[in-house]
């Protein structure tokens, strides 16, 4: 008779879970690594990929609780996965530029900043880009009010700016300390959110990209309508990051972009980018950094935002940071001359 039958049943429920859990993760790798983002359905996986490691921490204790090492072998997959996509930003960096770096390398400190087009706490935002103070603040989601806001808070500290945005609710612009010698918008089809500055930093002219890429709102919508508009939404970005590729990557001079890029460092739109320029947080930061704020209680789910670098900067800090009334967080990095 055998008197653990509670024990090998336990032990089949654990197993199930494992078998379950690993097989339905290998077979979105295989899609990922075969299709990327050419269906919507993979592309929504894909947006939400991190959350898929959610269970890893607990199978993997509940195998070791029950020391049932061959439970472990198949949670290899996932594990050897989430070491290659995410292990760089929960390892240290091997070169720690913030205490070490050439003293004749010049920095520059930039923020991202989604501002939202509905907020008006204009001290809350202040507040926000005075705790980090950034030589320049990239903003998404301007109109004429907040832009009246902003300037009359913080005209003092930055005497320099792009013109207000001629689109009502969500217009991007930048504040500067140092001389923005021009600045136009750019064609970025379908909502051409988008201006090209190019600031005077110490002698050197750097080309400052702002942009606000399409937007994951196609849950907003009537259900009817979610296949058709997310298969959209995906296929701009697709376009929006082909576009960007064209006008920067021939750049030569220094590049910065600062961008609510609206897809996560596990979506194509992200990969297209990162083969032209460099993610600073990626770079220099540490964790998830998410930076889009649920509202209902203010938990913070992805990361959205980003400052982008060609090779003419190296990242020395990339940071998220403090509220701003905004359902976003704005994302602060640290920059310095490469050479």
């Amino acid at each position: 008779m055998d008197s653990h039958p509670q024990l090998k049943q336990s032990l089949r429920g654990a197993r199930g879970i494992v078998l379950l859990h690993t097989t339905l993760f290998t077979l979105w790798l295989l899609l990922r690594l075969l299709f990327f983002n050419r269906f919507w359905p993979l592309a929504l996986v894909n947006t939400f990929a991190e959350y898929l490691f959610a269970p890893l921490p607990l199978l993997v204790l509940a195998a070791l609780l029950k020391r049932n090492w061959r439970l472990l072998v198949p949670l290899l997959i996932p594990i050897l996965t989430f070491t290659v996509m995410f292990g760089e930003l929960f390892t240290p960096r091997l070169t720690d530029y913030s205490t070490n770096r050439p003293l004749d390398h010049p920095t520059i400190t930039v923020m991202s900043f989604n501002v939202l087009w509905s907020n008006t706490d204009y001290p809350a935002i202040a507040a926000s880009i005075r705790a980090a103070s950034p030589n320049l603040v990239g903003f998404q989601e301007l109109h004429p009010e907040n832009f009246a806001g902003i300037v009359h808070e913080l005209e003092a500290e930055y005497p320099y700016h792009t013109p207000l945005p001629a689109e009502p609710y969500g217009g991007v612009g930048l504040f500067s300390r140092y001389p923005i010698e021009s600045a136009e918008p750019f064609p970025l089809p379908p909502r051409n959110l988008s201006t090209h500055a190019i600031v005077d930093f110490n002698g050197q002219p750097v080309h400052v990209f702002v942009v606000h890429l399409s937007a994951n709102n196609f849950g907003l919508f009537p259900l009817d309508q979610f296949a058709a508009l997310a298969s959209e939404r995906y296929a701009s970005r697709a376009a929006e990051a082909a576009q960007l590729e064209t006008i920067i990557a021939p750049l030569t001079e220094p590049v910065i972009m600062l961008c609510d890029c609206n897809f996560t460092d596990t979506s194509q739109a992200y990969a297209q980018i990162a083969s032209f320029l460099t993610d600073s947080f990626r770079e220099a930061g540490w964790g998830f950094g998410h930076t889009l704020i649920y509202p209902p209680n203010r938990f913070r789910t992805q990361r959205l935002d980003y400052v982008w670098h060609n090779e003419a900067f190296v990242a020395i800090e990339s940071t998220v940071g403090q509220e701003g009334g905004s359902d976003h967080l704005p994302i602060i990095t640290k920059l310095m001359r490469s050479s």
